[in-house]
């Protein structure tokens, strides 16, 4: 209904196009189809009437709360539009309820046939004003039901802040009346009316074989995630919804959630060619006050999207988003230490190991307590290939050990060899693991991990590099001379300065034995051990080996290096097939001969 003038019972606010007036009876037929459209009713947000008798009703009762204007009556309008030539037209109302204490709780509603087009968020802009500027509220308060975001993002335009969720905030509707789900935030007189952070888009990314897309609260999605397995349950099961209808359902009316409030995104990740929900791949924490501009990446796939490269691919296109369009400069990610499926996908999209968090992953309360295995990608590619900075002076426990002074890893030279420190990247972690791996290692060295992943190799290297800083132990890593390519390892564990002892221990590469390798390494090693501080050396006067009986290679290298035979332990080591055998010691003295041509042959 047109009107060329309004009510004078109570005060007027002017915006852009938008009025807000005192109800009068012009307003009853625009209040009556507002009490009567399902969607009015369903939120139940400032919405007085259903018939014209309720609707006069409550003209008279705004009508009297504006003529007494006592500290606790609410301030209702009618929200008005510019309706051409005809004057004015009811658009919706919108309110305040003040406590008497300086705040005020907001509630508004839209005519299905104004809505879309920022009525709402002009109106209860003005509202907002009056409330401030003239009513010397201190406060606003917005509630809504939980998933109410029509009205959500009215608040948020406003510069609300970020929604709060509280279970049974909001009465029942309907049949159903029982208590609901619903978000509350506020806005102070002294904050800016605009948004106070982000409202994020879930866009379409499309790759090769996969699509991440939004998840639709459909039928297909639904029975996609009734499908999840225990194999994805026992690894992030926390994050997953209840295995059943009801659980699924309330889980995807949630996915807008960290959109909505800028901290992160949800994405479903789907088979670009039938597009068929295969897991999820998120982007999320992006908010934090103290890691401004970095985010977590966080996944989990179905059974039917193992095994294609749908997590790789997936990591490739979500950081690259978040890089371009997010701004981000860092991206983290945490992955259980047994997950050797995930480590492999992290570090195909290029993402590099950082550190492995002992007994960080604990799913339940007094639940069993596993590794973490934490990885990073960086925006810079520069700064993402530099070696890693180490642990802080202070977290060593040595003044002024920083991982380059005396107690770094020297790099040793010998007759076509390098020893030099091993580095964090996957390339030398593949070499570590085709090591690891291999019968020969596995069998006399049983404490490896099993199975034996990237992940272990890489949190091996760091915690030697750490080891060595702390002058604990030193861990070369023998690569040959001009390719660089790692053949085996050595290390001097036990490092005791007092005693000026240390244990020696090495392995090789598969594809460096018979070659007098390892030989030419220990010798280069004990050369190293056994020389002067002066002479930027250990000054060990003792250094010795155990080896199990069976392992006659190991032995041969011993005595090729000058090493002697000094004992036998009866029954002392366990390998990995089970066999009990003797455990053979050997050492050298620093005043021992050292041979003139050390050969393993």
């Amino acid at each position: 209904m047109a009107e060329d003038a309004a009510s004078t019972a109570g005060p007027v606010r002017d915006g852009d196009g938008v009025r807000l007036v005192p109800p009068g009876p012009e307003h009853v037929r625009m209040l009556v189809g507002l009490g009567q459209d399902e969607l009015a009713r369903r939120w139940g947000d400032a919405v007085p009437v259903r018939d014209e008798t309720q609707a006069r009703a409550a003209v008279a009762v705004a009508s009297q709360g504006w003529a007494e204007q006592r500290p606790w009556t609410p301030r209702r309008w009618v929200v008005e539009t510019r309706a051409g030539d005809d004057g004015w037209q009811g658009a919706g109302t919108v309110e305040y309820r003040p406590d008497g204490h300086g705040g005020v709780e907001v509630g508004f509603a839209v005519h299905p046939e104004h809505r879309g087009h920022g009525v709402a968020t002009t109106a209860l802009g003005l509202a907002l004003g009056y409330a401030f500027e003239q009513d010397g509220a201190a406060l606003a308060r917005w509630r809504a039901e939980v998933g109410n975001w029509a009205s959500r993002r009215v608040a948020w335009r406003l510069g609300f802040s970020v929604p709060q969720r509280v279970r049974g905030l909001m009465p029942g509707w309907g049949e159903d009346t029982g208590p609901r789900d619903g978000w509350i935030a506020t806005l102070a007189r002294e904050e800016p009316r605009r948004p106070a952070y982000p409202w994020l888009r879930t866009p379409v990314l499309r790759g090769e074989q996969v699509v991440l897309r939004p998840w639709r609260e459909d039928a297909d999605d639904a029975a996609a995630l009734l499908s999840v397995d225990d194999l994805a349950r026992s690894f992030v099961g926390p994050v997953l919804p209840p295995a059943t209808q009801e659980g699924v359902a309330s889980w995807l009316a949630a996915q807008r959630e960290g959109a909505a409030g800028g901290t992160g995104l949800r994405w479903c990740i789907a088979d670009a060619e039938d597009d068929a929900a295969l897991g999820l791949m998120s982007v999320f924490g992006l908010r934090s006050p103290f890691e401004m501009g970095c985010g977590t990446v966080g996944y989990w796939l179905l059974p039917s999207g193992r095994g294609r490269g749908a997590v790789t691919e997936a990591l490739t296109l979500a950081s690259r988003y978040a890089f371009g369009e997010l701004g981000l400069h860092r991206l983290a990610a945490d992955a259980d230490v047994r997950n050797a499926a995930s480590h492999r996908a992290l570090l195909r999209a290029g993402f590099r190991w950082v550190a492995t968090e002992a007994q960080a992953c604990v799913y339940t309360q007094d639940g069993e307590r596993e590794d973490n295995v934490r990885f990073e990608l960086l925006a810079d590619a520069e700064v993402q290939q530099a070696p890693r900075p180490g642990p802080p002076a202070s977290v060593l426990g040595s003044a002024g050990v920083d991982g380059t002074g005396d107690r770094g890893i020297p790099t040793l030279r010998t007759d076509g060899l390098v020893l030099r420190p091993w580095r964090s990247d996957p390339g030398e972690a593949d070499r570590m693991v085709e090591a690891a791996t291999d019968p020969v290692t596995r069998q006399y060295l049983p404490e490896l991990p099993d199975p034996y992943t990237c992940a272990e190799a890489l949190g091996f290297i760091d915690r030697a590099l750490l080891a060595a800083r702390r002058g604990e132990q030193l861990t070369w890593c023998v690569a040959e001379e001009g390719s660089d390519v790692p053949l085996g390892n050595v290390s001097l564990s036990g490092l005791d300065r007092g005693m000026r002892t240390a244990e020696v221990g090495y392995w090789a590469h598969p594809q460096a034995r018979g070659r007098g390798v390892v030989t030419r390494a220990v010798a280069a090693v004990l050369r190293h051990a056994f020389a002067a501080e002066e002479s930027s050396g250990l000054g060990l006067r003792r250094v010795f080996l155990r080896a199990a009986a069976s392992n006659v290679a190991s032995q041969r290298v011993a005595r090729a290096v000058g090493m002697r035979e000094v004992g036998r332990d009866r029954l002392a080591e366990t390998l990995r097939d089970g066999t009990v055998e003797d455990m053979v010691r050997f050492d050298r003295l620093a005043e021992d001969d050292e041979p003139s041509a050390p050969t393993d042959r």
